[in-house]
């Protein structure tokens, strides 16, 4: 089909162009998606800030986006089970392992938004139709922008084992954290604590799914990591009434190497630390408490085979309510000041819609 198509392209670190872009042909297994909303992640703010991811720098410019929603416009000759007109969530991560269930752990990765890979940032996205999955249409396009990371939740708590009678606590609250403890309330976790630097939100994370919070304390002068992760414990299991075994289940969603070390000492013997935040490449660890407590050490990625529809299926059944997340939304043309909106952290979920200039 022949249609004009903007898109957002990161041309230089906190740098982006807002252009015209070649509509990408679609081929016998392929879709096109007229993108109807993308959600702002954390792996783009990283690559807005620093042109690259980890130690790669990009080569050249690219379109930015991978949370993204839209409607069937295009089926190549050999879809079946995709027509035009389908509402659709995009899987952005694409490769053989994908296709057989193992999406999180690519061997030869590719995502939409990681150079060489376009995003979906873009108003027509062209993607093999394995990689859409249909959503109802109770689902509002700017919820529908929230999928992705809410199916990320969806294998956490898969990978940590959620269950009812069980108490979490949760080491940052921003976007996954947030969806962390939205995914174990509708799991039927019976407490949960949440714990960031933000008052704001812990605040909010209080008046949606946590039933204790807590600002993490600053360090004493010369207090190593072990001993403030100890007396951080024992405030918090002293002030919510907890058992002073500790908890159930921590999972660190901040990235911050002190977060590591309290969710370390939160769990009880026996019980499981996930970690999912994303800091520095190198941290220290209290390798000798994971050994003398018999813990489970969990790292959760992105998503495995059925997460996106369970995530759907939550959104649509009311278990998880996404529209007190989405804080700010933006027209396309207006991607640089979201961008800016998510480096400022005062939103907790910004959507741009990009079919609005």
């Amino acid at each position: 089909m022949e249609a004009s198509n903007r898109a957002c392209i990161l041309t230089k670190a906190l740098s982006v162009e807002v252009k015209n872009v070649t509509t990408p042909a679609v081929g016998p297994e392929d879709v096109m998606v007229k993108v109807e909303s993308t959600g702002i992640c954390g792996s783009d703010l990283h690559l807005y800030n620093h042109f690259g991811f980890g130690k790669a720098t990009m080569k050249n410019p690219n379109i930015l986006g991978h949370e993204s929603a839209g409607s069937v416009v295009e089926v190549g000759i050999n879809v079946t089970g995709i027509a035009i007109g389908d509402r659709v969530c995009i899987e952005p991560t694409i490769c053989h392992n994908c296709k057989i269930g193992k999406t999180n752990i690519c061997r030869k990765f590719r995502q939409a938004g990681m150079e060489p890979t376009p995003g979906t940032l873009q108003q027509f996205y062209v993607c093999e139709s394995d990689f859409v999955v249909k959503i109802p249409d109770t689902l509002s396009w700017e919820e529908a922008g929230c999928i992705q990371p809410l199916a990320i939740a969806v294998q956490l708590a898969k990978r940590a084992r959620f269950a009812a009678g069980q108490t979490v606590a949760v080491f940052g609250c921003g976007p996954l954290g947030a969806l962390v403890m939205a995914t174990a309330r509708a799991y039927g976790v019976s407490r949960i604590i949440a714990i960031d630097i933000s008052q704001k939100r812990v605040d909010f994370a209080k008046s949606m799914w946590a039933d204790y919070s807590f600002i993490s304390p600053q360090q004493e002068v010369d207090q190593d990591y072990p001993d403030w992760a100890e007396t951080f414990k024992t405030q918090v299991i002293k002030d919510a009434s907890l058992d002073p075994w500790g908890v159930d289940i921590a999972v660190e969603a901040s990235g911050a190497e002190p977060c590591m070390h309290a969710g370390i000492a939160f769990v009880h013997p026996g019980g499981t630390y996930v970690q999912a935040g994303l800091g520095r490449s190198i941290n220290s660890f209290p390798t000798v408490e994971i050994v003398a407590k018999e813990l489970d050490v969990i790292g959760s990625v992105r998503y495995t085979a059925g997460c996106f529809q369970t995530a759907i299926d939550l959104v649509a059944s009311g278990k998880v309510n996404l529209k007190p997340l989405i804080t700010a939304v933006f027209p396309l043309s207006r991607s640089g000041e979201a961008l800016e909106a998510v480096r400022k952290g005062d939103d907790l979920k910004v959507i741009i819609m990009n079919q609005q200039e």
